[in-house]
């Protein structure tokens, strides 16, 4: 469901979907406490209840913090994991050179046919955490081309050695590409910032004031926050999906641009 709404909106109309939504409902809590419970209007332990608010708003705060910065490195992981796998493709292509032209041929052939199915066919499903049985074909081609090659030279032995080393590189960075494109939280995780969200806007609806609108801006203040941090780290936990996607130009350019047309 999370990673169907990164998808089908836009970041910034989710931004103001869901902080809208949680804005909205937290000032019509606010608005219904103060008619149900008189006290609460009339500001009762305000002084002490708000000390208590700033200790458990600041360990959430920190522990949000620290998962947004988590799940930004995994996304910045991620796109070293595309860079990586298509670097080392780039560099099989350049090895190649080394080749008699017909094994020349068929590692360039075999390389092209692995990129373009990746660009074209996995990196859509990726969107919904999928990877493609057509590109696990072609990875296996890639090794049976290389398997039934037998380089004569000094130079090709060499080159050839780089190329299959390059190749275990690239068949690691797909696993963790493809490993990176499930994203999400552990359920533990989840259930622990849902809790925690639930408890602080809970206490910033319970602490009233005398005045409606200072006691309906700081529960306000506080839910903002805390809406638009979780809608950034949905779109971070899932690095292939929605507007943040990470985008297959690396399989596209330097000497992987060879597979391509000029309009790709």
């Amino acid at each position: 469901m999370l990673r169907s709404a990164v998808d089908d909106l836009p970041i910034w109309l989710l931004l103001i979907v869901v902080v809208g939504a949680l804005v909205g409902l937290v000032l019509v809590l606010v608005w219904s406490i103060r008619r149900l419970v008189p006290a609460i209007a009339e500001g009762f332990d305000a002084e002490v209840a708000s000390q208590m608010l700033g200790v458990v708003a600041a360990l959430f705060g920190l522990l949000l913090a620290f998962i947004i910065v988590i799940a930004y490195q995994n996304y910045t992981d991620a796109q070293s994991n595309v860079t990586g796998e298509a670097d080392a493709l780039a560099a099989i292509v350049r090895d190649s050179g080394a080749f008699q032209p017909t094994e020349r041929g068929r590692v360039r052939a075999s390389i092209g046919a692995y990129v373009q199915t990746v660009v074209e066919e996995e990196w859509p499903r990726m969107r919904e955490g999928n990877d493609s049985a057509h590109a696990w074909a072609d990875v296996n081609a890639i090794f049976a081309v290389l398997q039934r090659f037998e380089p004569k030279s000094p130079s090709a032995v060499a080159f050839y050695d780089d190329s299959v080393r390059q190749l275990n590189l690239a068949l690691d960075a797909r696993r963790n590409r493809l490993d990176d494109a499930g994203g999400g939280l552990p359920w533990v995780i989840g259930a622990l910032l849902f809790v925690g969200s639930l408890v602080i806007v809970g206490y910033a609806v319970l602490i009233g004031s005398r005045s409606f609108w200072f006691h309906a801006i700081g529960a306000g203040a506080i839910v903002l926050i805390i809406g638009m941090s979780l809608v950034v780290l949905v779109a971070l936990i899932y690095p292939f999906s929605g507007d943040l996607a990470i985008d297959p130009g690396p399989f596209q350019n330097g000497s992987l641009a060879e597979f391509f047309g000029p309009s790709s």
